[in-house]
């Protein structure tokens, strides 16, 4: 972040940047470094020149010191000699890159704080994935993540964080950089192998909708796991576990085999009435996993 935030905030690359990157340009051979130098007007221009600070923030490592012989290059990771470290314990319940450590947020909202005079901030993406190839549109995990990182948000600005606003990544399922369609960040759920892309609701949709709805964290007690079944998917059987209100039609009761999107596990579920009215709510209870 310091290589862009801190000539926007003062005026000029970080020193620890200089430092290194101008040491390795020695070691290269070069005359100068390569990292550009701002001229006096320069830094008096760009400094102060931002409003407030947009701020995208999904996972942290720790780092270690780790040298990298200077003929490797000039890439990014080579110039700033550092290793990153994850511990095993750090639930990862998305890619392979993004481990939930909801603290390093309120580390990194505070370094703002410090380094940067405290200016407005708005968190413009916050997240996480689904790493498997179906879809579980009970995503609790997704909706725990919101949860902790949300409540370290509110620890900074009870810290004197200037935080102004917060975005979850993202609305929808969508084409993530290099990794396309096969990492799922979206509160509603894109079939994307149908032409007219149907879009479903995960149970963290009702979970965002209530925490923003309330200013507050919805009290979970008061959502029960039921079943949705998307439009064309009934002769199939094909059904989506949901958290979050769903409706079933009366002819198809009973033991209902699940095909959770193209997963090859099969659960079945034991459907309980709870209303004998012309549309029943269905209640689920786990029964046996079959494969």
């Amino acid at each position: 972040m310091g290589w862009f935030a801190t000539p926007l905030f003062n005026g000029d690359y970080p020193q620890v940047m200089k430092e290194y990157i101008g040491r390795k340009s020695g070691q290269q051979g070069l005359g100068t470094s390569r990292l550009p130098v701002f001229s006096p007007q320069e830094k008096s221009y760009i400094k102060g020149t931002c409003d407030f600070l947009g701020l995208g923030h999904f996972t942290t490592r720790y780092i270690t010191q780790k040298n990298y012989p200077s003929g490797l290059g000039d890439s990014y990771f080579a110039d700033r000699d550092l290793a990153e470290l994850v511990d095993p314990q750090w639930p990862d319940p998305g890619s392979e890159w993004l481990y939930s450590v909801p603290w390093g947020f309120r580390r990194l909202l505070n370094f703002v704080k410090t380094h940067y005079g405290n200016p407005m901030i708005y968190v413009t993406e916050n997240g996480v994935s689904e790493k498997m190839f179906c879809t579980d549109l009970c995503d609790d995990w997704r909706m725990k993540y919101f949860k902790d990182y949300i409540n370290e948000m509110l620890k900074a600005i009870k810290d004197g964080v200037n935080v102004k606003g917060y975005t979850a990544w993202s609305l929808l399922d969508n084409f993530e950089w290099d990794r396309g369609y096969s990492e799922r960040f979206g509160l509603f759920y894109v079939d994307f192998r149908n032409k007219n892309k149907p879009r479903y609701p995960k149970a963290s949709v009702q979970f965002y909708k209530r925490l923003i709805s309330s200013n507050g964290f919805p009290n979970q007690r008061e959502v029960r796991p039921t079943l949705t079944i998307p439009p064309g998917c009934r002769d199939s059987l094909t059904v989506y576990w949901m958290c979050t209100g769903g409706k079933l039609e009366k002819e198809s009761r009973g033991d209902v085999l699940l095909q959770l999107g193209q997963c090859m596990m099969k659960f079945r579920y034991q459907m309980i009435k709870e209303s004998s009215s012309s549309t029943d709510q269905i209640c689920l209870l786990p029964l046996l996993l079959l494969k």
